[in-house]
């Protein structure tokens, strides 16, 4: 990638997606790759749509290694909305297992479970986000305490609720 062209233009961050193209029902994504604002490597997905010799199925998550899980719970994110073109501040809840808890797990995924900053509540519980780990990144800017202390607030109600066991 040329970085030079981007120079002094204000980008988010970049998602590289790798697919197989050669597919009798289209394309699949085999990897993504999330990389900083500038450029630097941060993330990627541990599970490809696709068992690429099978060519048929999707592959299984073994789950991360411990190094590899970026975020634990409590912490602030910004979780970027990939289709709809935001991104919104978080809390993390629960993280992607780890290889040892992948195999306790019956069809464990590679994805983070967040709430919003502006989280609505209900007698389901709250709202909240599967996320990918490729979605979620430091925040940029500084916090301002009052932000801070309200996911702090969201972040326990939720453990008082445990989303029910079936998020």
């Amino acid at each position: 990638m040329k970085w030079k062209k981007y120079k002094g233009r204000s980008s988010f961050g970049f998602l590289i997606k790798e697919h197989v193209l050669d597919l009798l029902e289209g394309s699949a994504t085999k990897s993504e790759r999330s990389y900083l604002s500038d450029g630097s490597f941060w993330d990627e997905t541990n599970m490809s749509e696709l068992d690429i010799d099978n060519k048929d199925c999707w592959t299984n998550f073994e789950g991360r290694s411990e190094e590899k899980i970026r975020f634990k719970p409590g912490d602030i994110v910004e979780i970027v909305f990939e289709y709809e073109k935001y991104v919104s501040l978080g809390i993390v809840h629960f993280t992607p297992p780890t290889i040892e808890e992948a195999k306790q797990t019956i069809a464990p995924d590679d994805l983070y479970y967040t709430t919003p900053h502006n989280a609505t509540w209900g007698n389901d519980g709250c709202t909240h986000y599967h996320m990918r780990p490729v979605d979620l990144l430091p925040p940029r800017f500084r916090i301002s305490q009052k932000l801070q202390k309200k996911l702090e607030k969201v972040y326990k109600g939720i453990q008082k609720v445990v989303f029910f066991n079936y998020i």
